[in-house]
Parts: structure tokens; C-alpha cells; sequence
């Protein structure tokens, strides 16, 4: 009886190791998921606040809309409106960094309409 002993003792130990570094594999696991969707967030909330579009110049039937932040600007992502009514400005695809777009107002821009872009980092909003 005196070798089983040492034999059920090493199987202890084994099965408390293993269980220790199956119990420190999966918290390790969980830290990192948990760091790399906050870091993901925070860049998600960093490129949106890049895109940025102001009102370069608008007159009583278009405005021309300017991205002035470090991103390129989806236009799906771009708000016009006219004192709170949406305007369809028909565009596609991004506006470039520092680039603009033209949107047709057809005649809604008259004296005291606001006009106003909305874009995932800022607005800009301006009394025609």
C-alpha cells in the first residue's frame, strides 16, 4: 500500500497544474479580447471624428460641401438639410480629404433657411 501513495499524489498535482493553466489560458484569453475590441472602439471613434465637412460656399440653388478633416468622407454618412427637411443630394461614394462636393438645393435656399451638413465628427450649419 505504500506506492499508491506517491502514484495518487503525483496525479493530484498533475490535474491541479493542468487545471491552473486551463484556468490562466482562458482569463488571458478574455483580457486580450476585451483590450482589442476597446481598442478597436477607440479607433472607430478617432476616424469618425476625422470626418469632418464644413459648407465651403452655397448660393440659392447649390452648396458646395468641403471634407476638411484627415478622412475621407463617405457620403452615405453626410447629412444636408434645410431648415430640419433632408435635401437628396444624389452623391456616391467619399468625399477625399480637402476635396468637395456640390449639392443641388433647387431654390431652397432663400433668405433666413438654414442650411445645415452634419458629417460622423462635426456639423456645420449656416443662414442663408
Amino acid at each position: 500500500m505504500k506506492g499508491i501513495t506517491p502514484v495518487i499524489a503525483v496525479i493530484l498535482l498533475l490535474l491541479i497544474t493542468v487545471a491552473m493553466v486551463g484556468f490562466a489560458f482562458v482569463w488571458f484569453g478574455r483580457v486580450t479580447e476585451q483590450a482589442q475590441n476597446a481598442t478597436e472602439q477607440e479607433l472607430q471613434n478617432t476616424i469618425r471624428q476625422a470626418q469632418r465637412v464644413s459648407i465651403d460656399s452655397y448660393g440659392v440653388n447649390q452648396a458646395t460641401i468641403r471634407a476638411i478633416g484627415g478622412q475621407n468622407v463617405p457620403v452615405s454618412s453626410i447629412s444636408v438639410t434645410l431648415n430640419g427637411t433632408a435635401v437628396n443630394c444624389g452623391w456616391s461614394g467619399t468625399i477625399a480629404s480637402g476635396s468637395f462636393q456640390t449639392c443641388n438645393l433647387a431654390g431652397g435656399c432663400t433668405p433666413s433657411t438654414v442650411l445645415k451638413v452634419t458629417a460622423p465628427g462635426n456639423s456645420d450649419e449656416v443662414t442663408c
